[in-house]
């Protein structure tokens, strides 16, 4: 099968990949061994064997999963998302410490990508591409998964594959540095991520990305809505009075389904009871910023405020921020505030040592991934932090 014009290229992407990795296959009675551009095609029937050459014997069922799931082949779930919940267990149970398990995956996928005829199969594949980058990483096909992903920004008569590659460029690296999931999501939760790319942004995006987004929802609004709501959530289901809060986490299918609602544009957190969800929610969108709400140019300075314990120097760096930052920062150094008053205390055991300890690593971001660098830093960074609570006043801004 030649390789469509506009798929030469994605073909080249994963090329010397396929050569290197590759399992040799033959066909025919003659037993001609098939090219590795034909390997890396779209096919309507089965996968006798794995792409790679090292895999398991779940390869095979892998491929009647995601043909099932992208309409090319008949299967007897109710939904087809059950599908996507039978791969995801595969790569993050069952085959967990497979690293070819993962790669065979996103192989099989790009494969019945290129040269793919149908167009809501193709939708179909880029769904499960984005629901997997979000659960598990790729391994030795990660350079060029992306080089591949990038390829795809060109694909001008399909406009909906540009956004899912942009979607998945920006996942990508996050899912690199933190590994897999370590369970496996709910079906309600699958559900809410079908067509992220094409949702609201909200985590793992910058500040500016989001002031952008919500336009549409409060173009008078000066801060984040997604910070502003899930802060007025916590007090209002008494956090501020309820022990742990920040520090104890919310039921993480709960916390997952308020982070899914959001991103569909729905900021009601009606139906809430436990104010450690939206408490748990908040941390996680600070901590998930593409770019920290302290920017990472500021970090040393700020280590370096908090080493010689200098609180007007810790909060004289905040006037040399953007503004959106500076205002993100205050509000939430405000907040906090109000949740460490005296007469809260008591009920959650979170003063402002605590609070400082726990928020520490969702306003500064060490850019080293030295497990000693990052751990000698923690204590300056809560100081900083500290510094801001105690002592960052609205004139410190201007």
């Amino acid at each position: 099968m030649e390789a469509p014009i506009d798929d030469d290229e994605s073909i080249g992407a994963l090329e010397d990949f396929a050569n290197q990795k590759f399992k040799a296959q033959k066909k025919g009675a003659f037993g001609s061994k098939i090219p590795t551009k034909e390997l890396l095609q779209w096919q309507k029937g089965a996968l006798k064997r794995g792409l790679l050459e090292q895999t398991t014997k779940s390869a095979a069922n892998i491929f009647k999963l995601i043909q099932s799931f992208m309409g090319d082949r008949p299967h007897k779930e109710k939904e087809d998302i059950v599908l996507v919940q039978q791969l995801l267990d595969i790569a993050i149970i069952k085959e967990a410490k497979s690293r070819e398990t993962r790669d065979e995956i996103y192989c099989q996928i790009v494969k019945q990508l290129i040269g793919n005829p149908s167009s809501p199969s193709i939708h179909k594949g880029w769904d499960l591409m984005c629901i997997c980058i979000q659960y598990f990483p790729p391994s030795d096909v990660e350079p060029y998964l992306l080089k591949w992903l990038q390829c795809q920004f060109k694909r001008d008569k399909d406009p909906k594959i540009p956004e899912y590659a942009k979607f998945c460029i920006r996942k990508l690296p996050k899912i690199v540095a933190e590994g897999s999931r370590g369970r496996v999501p709910e079906i309600s939760e699958l559900k809410g991520l079908v067509d992220a790319p094409f949702k609201q942004p909200v985590f793992g995006v910058t500040l500016d990305e989001i002031m952008e987004a919500q336009k549409n929802i409060d173009d008078k609004a000066a801060l984040p809505l997604v910070l502003t709501v899930l802060a007025k959530a916590v007090l209002d289901l008494q956090g501020h009075q309820t022990e742990g809060i920040f520090r104890v986490p919310g039921d993480t299918a709960h916390v997952t389904n308020l982070k899914i609602q959001i991103e569909n544009g729905d900021y009601s957190c009606k139906g809430l009871l436990d104010p450690h969800i939206p408490g748990s929610l908040l941390k996680l969108w600070m901590r998930e910023l593409a770019e920290p709400i302290i920017p990472c140019d500021f970090y040393d300075d700020a280590i370096e405020a908090a080493k010689q314990d200098d609180e007007k120097m810790a909060v004289a760096l905040l006037a040399k921020m953007p503004e959106l930052n500076r205002e993100v920062v205050f509000y939430v150094i405000e907040y906090l505030r109000e949740v460490a008053q005296p007469d809260n205390v008591p009920k959650t055991r979170m003063n402002i040592n605590n609070l400082a300890m726990v928020f520490a690593p969702n306003f500064l971001r060490c850019p080293s991934e030295d497990p000693s660098v990052i751990f000698n830093t923690q204590k300056h960074q809560q100081t900083y932090v500290k510094h801001l609570i105690t002592s960052l006043k609205r004139e410190d801004l201007q």
